[in-house]
């Protein structure tokens, strides 16, 4: 698909407080897949003809890739962005936040996934390979406190601030 005819996609920022600050939960790519092989993303994937909206194709992504349940009405639009058209199909790529609080299982779809991670937001800017749309996600995310001031913040609409990469990531 081209920039004039994107393809709906959607994408959970799994995000919640530690002491170091907010952290997120990422999976890494396998290193055979065509697109950002090994990089660190958020579960997600296009919208199917069965879904019904964003939030249900993020809901069906979530269960396919690491066995998690979420609650629809708890998504909360983060961020919205094309992807890049030299990285392979433009997605118009809705992320979607999500407060976890206690515990949090998961059951890793081998054929989609390596491993996974929790880790705060501003480590993974640092430390790890993130596509510019998991970057841009990751950096207005290590812009708040806690869970909480973030969720404040998107009450009024998704963020959109400038991120520029400074690192040699794809794109």
């Amino acid at each position: 698909m081209t920039r004039e005819n994107p393809i709906p996609a959607a994408a959970v920022a799994f995000v919640r407080n530690a002491e170091t600050g907010i952290e997120v939960y990422l999976s890494r790519r396998p290193a055979h897949f065509r697109y950002y092989p090994g990089a660190f993303v958020f579960p997600g994937g296009r919208l199917d003809d069965e879904d019904t909206d964003l939030q249900a194709a993020a809901c069906r992504e979530v269960k396919e890739e690491i066995g998690v349940e979420i609650d629809a009405d708890k998504l909360i639009l983060l961020r919205e962005v094309h992807t890049n058209p030299k990285a392979g199909p433009v997605y118009h790529m809705h992320t979607f936040a999500y407060a976890v609080e206690g515990e949090f299982q998961t059951e890793l779809n081998g054929e989609e996934i390596d491993e996974e991670i929790w880790i705060t937001a501003s480590e993974a800017l640092d430390k790890l390979y993130l596509p510019y749309q998991i970057s841009a996600a990751i950096y207005t995310i290590s812009r708040f406190a806690n869970v909480d001031e973030l969720l404040q913040a998107l009450a009024g609409g998704s963020i959109r601030d400038e991120y520029h990469l400074h690192k040699d990531y794809w794109l």
